[in-house]
C-alpha cells in the first residue's frame, strides 16, 4: 500500500514539476503532456521488465 502511494506521489511530482518548468516558457499544458508521457514510459518499461523476468 505504501509503495503504491509513494509511486503515485512520485508521478504527481514529475507531472506537476514539468508543468511548472514549462510554465517558465509559457507552455504549462505541454509540460503536463510531457510529464504524463514520461510516467507512461516508466510504467510500460516496468511492466515489460516484469514480464521479461518470468
Amino acid at each position: 500500500m505504501l509503495a503504491a502511494l509513494l509511486t503515485v506521489l512520485l508521478f504527481a511530482l514529475i507531472i506537476f514539476g514539468l508543468g511548472a518548468a514549462f510554465d517558465q516558457f509559457d507552455h504549462r499544458g505541454w509540460g503536463y503532456v510531457v510529464g504524463i508521457a514520461t510516467c507512461l514510459v516508466m510504467v510500460v518499461a516496468g511492466v515489460s521488465a516484469a514480464r521479461r523476468d518470468r
